[in-house]
C-alpha cells in the first residue's frame, strides 16, 4: 500500500505515470551493472531530417547487448591482483598488487589490543608509540628514514584493535617491509619497553596528543559520563602523563613491565592481519618481501583471547555487553562551546550540533550477524534523505538546520564492537534550530512514528525500499567508488569480514538483492532495523546532547525551552576529564504538546512522509553489459557534408554501428576502469541567441536558468540516492543540457527534467510571487566569478537583477526556445546505441511543441569535441559522499576512520 501510494503522490509531483519496470521487482537476471565505454550521437532537426543507412555509416556492425563475463564484474580487477598466505607463525598475508598505485602501502592490524583491554588508561596507546619508537645502533629512526624516501607512517588505536600503517615509492618497498617487521620482533619490543629515555618521550607524546578544548572530544566525554562506569568506554583510555607516569611511580607501578606483559598478551600473530599493496611486476617478489614477518609479534603459544571464536574471519570476537544509564531526566544535556570551539573552519559561530545517541547490544559471536553499520545505513536513508517529505525538508523550512551541500543530518557509528554499539544521529542546527530544540527534537521522534503501521510488527519496512537501499549501498560503496581500498581499509575489513572476502574483490559489506539464500540477506536486515526502531523511538534510551554557543544565551528561547542558566550558575556542571561545562535539561518535556501543535497538522499537510519506494533507484541491478560500437570520424570531427543531418529514424541500430575502441570522451566522473554502470546523455539545443544576446538578455536567461534549478529541486533531490543528476548551461552554441545516472533511470530522469524545462517559462508567468533576493544573489555572485568581467558589464547585470520580473524572466525563456533550431545528442556509458536513439526521440517530441518549426541552419554546429565541458553536476549533494550513508559504504568517503 505505502508503495502504490508513493506511486501517486510522485506522479502528482512530476507529472509522469512511472514504468512498470520500475513498479515491480526486476527478474533475477537483472541483477548488475557496468560501465561500457560507448557513445553513440544524434544530431537532428526538428523539422523534417533526412536518415543515413547503415552502409552511410559504415557496414561493420557488431552485437552492442555483450554481456560481461563473472570474472570481469569486480571493480579494480583489471589492475590488481590478490593472494593471501600464511606464515609459519600463523599470521595472515594478503598480498596485493596493483599496477595503479603510485605508492606502495602495508598495514598491519592486531585484533585485541585496544582502548579496551588497557590494564593502566592509555597502555594501548602507549605500546602503539612504542612499537613505532624502535631502531637499532646502525640504522635511522624508521619514521626519519620514511620521510627521506618520500614516505610515511602512522597508527591508530581502536577500542579493539590496533594498526599500523606506513606508505613509501616502490624502488623502496621491499627495505622499508624489511625495517617495518623489525618493529614488531619480540626481542625488539622488550628493548624499547625497558629503555626508560624512550619511554619517557613517548609518555609526553602521548600526553600531548590530548585536546579538552576540542568540541568533539568535549562530546565523546560527555557521552562517558552516561556509560556504566564499569564498562571500559567509560573509562579514559587515551593516555596521559598522569595516567602512565604519575601515579604509576606513585604506586611503583612498573609501566614497562605492564607493557612487556601486554604485548605477550594481545599482540598474537594468529589474531593479526598484514595486507601489502604494491606496483611490482608479480606476486612473487612480494611473497618473498613478507617472509621476514614470520618471525614478528609475540613468541608466546598462540591462543584465543576473545571470548569465543568467529568462524567469519577466524579471529576472536571480544563481547563487550553495556548500556546507557537508564532514566530519560539524566541523560539530556546542554555543552557549552565558546567562540573559539567551532566545529570546522567554514562553519559559522551560530552554528550548533545536536546529536541522539542510543546503545545497541548486536551480538557478532559465532556466524555472521548484522553489523550495526548496515543498520545506520538504512537509517541514514531514512531520515537522512531530501526531497518531499523528509525531516530535512521539514526542518529546513523552518530555518531549524544548516542548509549546505554536505550532511546536516546523518548517523555514524562511533563505537561498534560485539554487545555495544553506539548509534549517534547528529544534526547541524541553525541558531533558531537551537533556540527550538525540543521542537526539532519532537520532530525526530515524529519520523520514527510514522514509520510504525501499529501491528506486531510495526517498524517492517517493505522489502522493495530495503533491496533500493542495498542498491545505493552497492553503488556508492562498490561499482563506484573513485578509488580501490587501500591498504588500512583492507585490513581494517578483513578484521570484522574476514580475510577471505576481502581477497575474493567482491561485495560484502551490505547484503545484496540478488544474495544467494533468496533474499534473506535482506530480510535479516529489515528484522534488525525493527527491532533497532523500537529501541530508537522509546524516549527513555535516548542521549540527547546539544551544544550551545554565546549567541544562545543572548536570544529568548523557542516553544517548550527555557532560557539558558548563567555560567555562572552551579547548575552548570564540570566533566571531570575534558572540563567541559554541562547543564542537564529535559528536551521531551513538551513532546505530547508539540506533537499536537507541530507535528499532527504538519503530517496532514504530507511534510513529514514515510520512506516511499523511489522510481529512480532500481530495487536490483541488470546484467553488466559491454557494448561496443563506432562513430564515425566525420561525424566526430563534423567534417560531413553540411547539408546532411544525421538521425536514428529508420535505421537499424545494430547493423548501423561499428566499434570504437576504447575512446573515452565525455567527462564521467572518476570510477573503476572496468565497464560499470554509468552513463551520461547530452542535448545540445542549437541557437544563435546565446552568442548574439545582450546583457540584458543574459541577465535575463540566466535567472529562467537558476530558478529552472530550484524548480527541479525535488526531482533532482529524488534521483541523487539513484546516481542520477544533471547541469543545464548555456553556451556559445545554444544550451547544454547533461545528464548522469543508470541506463535504467536515466531516460525517465530525463524526460521528466526535459518537460519541466519547457513548461518552465508558462509556470514562471502564472506565479504570484516575484524572484526571491536569493536567486538574484546567486546569478550576480555567479557573475563576479567570471574571469575579465568589464565593470561596465557588472554594472549593467546589478541593474538588470534589480528590476527583472517574472515577466521578464519567462519571456527570455521563451525566447530562447524559439530561437532554437536542431538538436546534437550523444550518450556515453551504459546505453544501447537503440536506448541512446529512443531517448533521443522522446525528448525531440517533448521539445517539438516548443520550439518553432523554422529550416536548420548547420553554419553554427559545433563539433562534439566542442561541447566536453567538465559539468557541474546538481544538485550539489549528487557528489557520491553526500548521499546519505556514503560515509558508513564508501572508501573514499573516510569509511574507516584514522
Amino acid at each position: 500500500v505505502k508503495c502504490l501510494n508513493s506511486y501517486q503522490r510522485c506522479t502528482e509531483l512530476f507529472g509522469e505515470k512511472y514504468e512498470d519496470n520500475y513498479r515491480s521487482v526486476p527478474d533475477n537476471a537483472r541483477r548488475e551493472m557496468l560501465f561500457g565505454i560507448s557513445l553513440a550521437l544524434s544530431c537532428c532537426g526538428l523539422t523534417s531530417p533526412l536518415s543515413v543507412t547503415a552502409a552511410e555509416l559504415g557496414s561493420n556492425s557488431k552485437n552492442v547487448n555483450n554481456m560481461v563475463s563473472p570474472s570481469n564484474d569486480i571493480p579494480f580487477s583489471s589492475v590488481r591482483k590478490q593472494k593471501i598466505i600464511t606464515l609459519k607463525n600463523g599470521l595472515k598475508v594478503l598480498l596485493v598488487q596493483d599496477k595503479s598505485a603510485s605508492q606502495s602501502k602495508a598495514c598491519m592490524c592486531i585484533n585485541g589490543p585496544g582502548q579496551f583491554t588497557d590494564t593502566l588508561p592509555g597502555l594501548g596507546h602507549l605500546m602503539e608509540h612504542l612499537i613505532l619508537s624502535y631502531q637499532n645502533t646502525v640504522q635511522d629512526d624508521f619514521e626519519d628514514w620514511l620521510s627521506e624516501k618520500g614516505g610515511g607512517s602512522n597508527a591508530f588505536t581502536a577500542y579493539s584493535q590496533t594498526c599500523f600503517h606506513f606508505n613509501c615509492p616502490g624502488e623502496a618497498f621491499g627495505k622499508a617491509l624489511e625495517r617495518f617487521a623489525s618493529l614488531f620482533m619480540e626481542n625488539n619490543v622488550m628493548t624499547v619497553c625497558k629503555n626508560k629515555e624512550i619511554l619517557k618521550r613517548e609518555i609526553r607524546r602521548v600526553d600531548s596528543e590530548l585536546d579538552f578544548n576540542n568540541i568533539y572530544s568535549q562530546l565523546d566525554y560527555a557521552t562517558k559520563l552516561f556509560v556504566n562506569p564499569e564498562h571500559p568506554y567509560s573509562k579514559f583510555t587515551q593516555g596521559s602523563l598522569d595516567s602512565l607516569e604519575t601515579k604509576p611511580n606513585d604506586e611503583e607501578i612498573n609501566v614497562g613491565e605492564k607493557l612487556t606483559q601486554y604485548f605477550r598478551d594481545y599482540y598474537l600473530p594468529n589474531e593479526a592481519v598484514l595486507v601489502v599493496v604494491a606496483n611490482q611486476e608479480d606476486l612473487t617478489s612480494l611473497e618473498r618481501w613478507v617472509i621476514c614477518f614470520g618471525h614478528t609479534l609475540s613468541n608466546k603459544k598462540n591462543k584465543k583471547r576473545g571470548n569465543i571464536f568467529n568462524a567469519d574471519n577466524e579471529l576472536s570476537t571480544y563481547h563487550y555487553p553495556s548500556q546507557f544509564l537508564q532514566g530519560k531526566r539524566y541523560k539530556h544535556a546542554v555543552l557549552y562551546r565558546s567562540k573559539e570551539n567551532t566545529f570546522s573552519a567554514a562553519s559559522s559561530n551560530t552554528s550548533e550540533k545536536l546529536t541522539l545517541q542510543w546503545v545497541l547490544n548486536e551480538d557478532y559471536r559465532g556466524s555472521r550477524k548484522t553489523n550495526v553499520i548496515e543498520i545506520a545505513f538504512v537509517l541514514d536513508q531514512i531520515l537522512g534523505r531530501r526531497g518531499p517529505g523528509s525531516l530535512f525538508l521539514f526542518l529546513k523550512r523552518r530555518g531549524w538546520i544548516q542548509n549546505s551541500s554536505t550532511l546536516p543530518l546523518h548517523f555514524s557509528v562511533p563505537v561498534n564492537v560485539s554487545g555495544f554499539q553506539i548509534l549517534k544521529l547528529e544534526l547541524s542546527l541553525t541558531l533558531k534550530g537551537f533556540l527550538e530544540r525540543s521542537r526539532v527534537v519532537a520532530a525526530i521522534y515524529g519520523s520514527f512514528d510514522i514509520l510504525s503501521t501499529g501491528g506486531p510488527d510495526s517498524y517492517v519496512l517493505p522489502r522493495e525500499i530495503i533491496a533500493q537501499y542495498a542498491t545505493i549501498a552497492k553503488l556508492f560503496g562498490y561499482l563506484l567508488t573513485p578509488r580501490p581500498a587501500d591498504a588500512v581499509e583492507l585490513a581494517s575489513d578483513a578484521m570484522s569480514y574476514g580475510i577471505n572476502a576481502v581477497e575474493s574483490g567482491k561485495w560484502y559489506r551490505f547484503p545484496p538483492t540478488e544474495d544467494n539464500l533468496g533474499g534473506l540477506g535482506l530480510n535479516r536486515v529489515r528484522r534488525a532495523v525493527s527491532n533497532t526502531l523500537t529501541i530508537l523511538n522509546d524516549p527513555g534510551s535516548a542521549l540527547i546532547i546539544v551544544t550551545a554557543g554565546d549567541e544562545a544565551f543572548d536570544t529568548s528561547p523557542g516553544f517548550g525551552n527555557t532560557p539558558l542558566t548563567p555560567l555562572s550558575s552551579p547548575k552548570w556542571r564540570r566533566e571531570p576529564i575534558s572540563g567541559a561545562l554541562l547543564l542537564l535539561e529535559d528536551m521531551l518535556q513538551f513532546r505530547s504538546k508539540v506533537e499536537q501543535a507541530v507535528l499532527t497538522s504538519t503530517v496532514n499537510k504530507e511534510e513529514l512522509l514515510p520512506p516511499v519506494f523511489n522510481p529512480f533507484i532500481p530495487t536490483s541491478l541488470r546484467p553488466l553489459r559491454r557494448i561496443n560500437y563506432n562513430i564515425p570520424s566525420s561525424l566526430w570531427n563534423n567534417q560531413s557534408p553540411l547539408n546532411q543531418v544525421y538521425t536514428y529514424d529508420n535505421i537499424d541500430i545494430d547493423d548501423a554501428w561499428i566499434v570504437l575502441k576504447g575512446k573515452k570522451m565525455f567527462p564521467l566522473p572518476r570510477a573503476p576502469p572496468e565497464t560499470n554502470c554509468q552513463c551520461a546523455f547530452v542535448v545540445q539545443l542549437l541557437s544563435p541567441r546565446p552568442a548574439t544576446a545582450n546583457v540584458e538578455e543574459a541577465t535575463n536567461a540566466e535567472l529562467w536558468k537558476t530558478t529552472l534549478e530550484i524548480a527541479a529541486t525535488d526531482l533532482a533531490e529524488l534521483g541523487a540516492p539513484g546516481g542520477l543528476a544533471y547541469e543545464i548551461r548555456f553556451n556559445k552554441y545554444g544550451m547544454r543540457i547533461s545528464f548522469l545516472g543508470l541506463s535504467q533511470t536515466l531516460p525517465s530522469y530525463a524526460r521528466r527534467l526535459t518537460r519541466l524545462l519547457v513548461k518552465h517559462s508558462s509556470n514562471l508567468l502564472k506565479g504570484r510571487n516575484e524572484i526571491p533576493e536569493t536567486v538574484r544573489n546567486t546569478v550576480l555572485s555567479n557573475a563576479k566569478r567570471s574571469p575579465g568581467l568589464p565593470p561596465s558589464r557588472l554594472r549593467v547585470i546589478t541593474t538588470t537583477l534589480e528590476k527583472s520580473t517574472n515577466d521578464d524572466v519567462a519571456n527570455e525563456g521563451i525566447d530562447f526556445l524559439h530561437s532554437c533550431q536542431g538538436a546534437m545528442c550523444f550518450s556515453e556509458g551504459d546505453l544501447t546505441p537503440r536506448e541512446s536513439a529512443d531517448l533521443c526521440s522522446d525528448l525531440r517530441n517533448i521539445f517539438s511543441a516548443y520550439i518553432n518549426k523554422v529550416e536548420l541552419k548547420l553554419s553554427f554546429i559545433p563539433t562534439i569535441n566542442d561541447l566536453l565541458d567538465t559539468p557541474s553536476w546538481k544538485p550539489r549533494n549528487a557528489s557520491p559522499c553526500y548521499v546519505a550513508g556514503a560515509s558508513l559504504m564508501s572508501d573514499a568517503c573516510g569509511r574507516v576512520p584514522r
